[in-house]
């Protein structure tokens, strides 16, 4: 701790007092205070009166206390110590000063105010040069960056700025483009797909991408050492040759129409094979952006000027790990923007939130009745209402298009009751496993608690995290899916990958899952592939496997002078495409 610190530590002991009226302290106490002996104290007192903060008046005598008169404010002087935390770009540190003990809720609210004009999209002109910055919090650590290991919305989209795949779907014309190869061939079987790579194709290290680069990637991604959740898709790959450095071939054990897919998710973008990722952080890839630095503070990208396609517009990405209120932080906003004309723009996800019941743990929730009563009790558009946020509609399907076809009755405890009675349930609490992402998590979590309570259900509420594997130990589990641009695909990996709920279901309900999805990777037709989707929702439906909740909508404004804002289906925007436009002089014409 500086000693400016130490005397904000202690003023906040006495944070109304006046210089006019002394506070009474002890020595003792002060020891306590700033864990330090009774010398270090007197040398911080001596040292806070050289700077003229405070006057030390010492007692005198057994059992008479000191007093200190105050002279500098205590808003100033933590107006004085944030400045320079955020001058030296100590981020979290600045966030964790927000916590601090008796800090007045006035000041506390004002540096939040700082610290959030401290984020968004930074233009930094030198002499020489101009740097596009966008700093943006996060209130959690990022789980798995590792593509193999990579399930959630914000983790895909970094994945997709560090690396690249084969080729892209295209969810407008939904049609698959070349990326890293320019062309690729498939038999009549729908067995044997050939790629061909591009050449001079740099990885963030230096070395050129290779067809051994690609072998590596997926052979890694069906190794069950890996411990990959997507093994179930990729296990599928039979065998793999490479003819030379640009032409690999993949073979599989059988036909599947839909293996392109597979390859353009953010699941199989193409690793070095000399730089194994251990522990997570050796993330050397050949996309737009390269990791320069990453530990539990931050997270740091910065453009990669050898991309194949294109160097990025912006010049670097901060992602700073920080427990700040984010719903009142506009990540897309430019400093000093706040009489600027504004735009919107919104994302309605495919994917929901959900509850799903944990069929490898006995309980009365194997029971279809119970399952029933619990969906009769849940009022989606009463819930939207108290809870609001980001809720945005209810959901009955990952679709939310097909949510809209549905009618959501209003929960009846009366029937819920019917139901129960018909049950195996006996008033036993079970275990309601919550995801703890932020205090939303609780507050949703308590607003079910409390409607279960209603009919007699009693279930004890126990968080998780995204860092904690497939919790196994609960009855009912609260989870959330956002279906990537690909929807047919991120539905399928949704029903394949264990950081869902395969691991939760029982083998006769996988059985019937997987043999409609064997169906589906044999169909060329995509309307014939989404009934066969819609087949699947109605059985989880009917089963009450999960219960759909509510569609989560993402809303942004942002001034008009920032360019290149196309929100993805993650809800960020890429980050490749990103710019700011200078403000000069209206004279001249477009397009110079």
């Amino acid at each position: 701790m500086e000693i400016l610190d130490y005397y904000i530590t202690l003023h906040l002991q006495h944070p109304e007092q006046k210089e006019e009226a002394p506070a009474e302290v002890t020595i003792s106490q002060l020891e306590t205070l700033f864990f330090c002996t009774k010398r270090n104290v007197n040398l911080l007192l001596k040292r806070m009166g050289e700077e003229k903060w405070l006057t030390w008046i010492p007692g005198k005598g057994r059992g008479n206390r000191s007093k200190v008169l105050f002279h500098y404010s205590l808003e100033e002087a933590v107006d004085a110590y944030f400045s320079k935390l955020l001058a030296k770009n100590l981020i979290t540190e600045a966030a964790e000063f927000l916590n601090r003990p008796l800090l007045p809720e006035h000041l506390a609210k004002k540096l939040q105010s700082r610290i959030q004009d401290n984020f968004g999209l930074h233009v930094k002109q030198t002499v020489s040069s101009r740097v596009d910055l966008l700093k943006i919090p996060m209130r959690r650590p990022l789980a798995a960056l590792d593509p193999a290991h990579s399930y959630s919305a914000a983790e895909a989209h970094f994945v997709r700025q560090i690396f690249d795949t084969l080729v892209n779907f295209n969810p407008v014309t939904e049609k698959f483009e070349p990326h890293l190869a320019h062309h690729w061939d498939v038999d009549p079987e729908r067995t044997e797909w050939t790629f061909y790579l591009r050449k001079s194709v740099r990885f963030h290290h230096g070395r050129i991408l290779t067809a051994q680069d690609v072998k590596y990637t997926l052979d890694r991604l069906r190794d069950p050492s890996i411990r990959s959740p997507y093994l179930h898709l990729f296990s599928e790959i039979h065998t793999i040759q490479t003819f030379n450095d640009y032409t690999v071939r993949i073979i599989l054990k059988r036909p599947n129409v839909f293996f392109l897919h597979y390859l353009s998710s953010f699941h199989a973008p193409i690793l070095p094979h000399d730089v194994p990722i251990v522990t997570g952080k050796e993330l050397i890839g050949t996309g737009p952006f390269k990791v320069t630095e990453y530990n539990e503070k931050v997270f740091i990208l910065e453009a990669f000027d050898e991309h194949f396609n294109g160097r990025a517009l912006l010049d670097r990405v901060e992602l700073w790990f920080v427990e700040l209120n984010a719903d009142r932080i506009v990540h897309y906003e430019l400093p000093g923007s706040e009489g600027m004309e504004n735009r919107e723009m919104r994302v309605d996800n495919n994917g929901s939130q959900y509850l799903v019941f944990n069929f490898q743990k006995d309980g009365p929730h194997h029971d279809l009745y119970f399952r029933k009563a619990i969906d009769e009790l849940i009022d989606r558009n009463r819930m939207i209402a108290e809870l609001g946020g980001r809720r945005n509609s209810p959901a009955s399907s990952m679709w939310a298009e097909r949510s809209k076809l549905s009618a959501f009755h209003p929960a009846s405890i009366d029937r819920a009751r019917g139901l129960l009675s018909k049950s195996s349930y006996q008033g036993e609490t079970l275990t309601f496993k919550y995801l703890d992402y932020t205090s939303e998590g609780l507050r949703e979590a308590e607003w079910l608690q409390k409607t279960f309570s209603r009919a007699g259900i009693s279930v004890e509420l126990s968080p998780y995290t995204l860092l904690d594997p497939q919790p196994l130990d609960a009855e009912i589990l609260s989870k959330g899916e956002v279906l990537e641009r690909d929807t047919q695909y991120g539905f399928l990996s949704f029903i394949k990958s264990e950081r869902s709920m395969r691991t939760l279901l029982s083998e006769e309900q996988i059985g019937i899952l997987d043999d409609h999805l064997a169906r589906f990777t044999r169909e060329e037709s995509y309307e014939e592939r989404d009934l066969i989707l819609e087949e699947i929702e109605t059985y989880m439906e009917d089963e009450k496997i999960l219960l759909h909740l509510y569609h989560i909508a993402k809303q942004w404004n942002y001034p008009v002078l920032l360019k290149g804002v196309r929100l993805n289906d993650f809800g960020w925007a890429d980050f490749r495409k990103l710019w700011v436009k200078p403000e000069i002089g209206n004279n001249n014409e477009k397009g110079k």
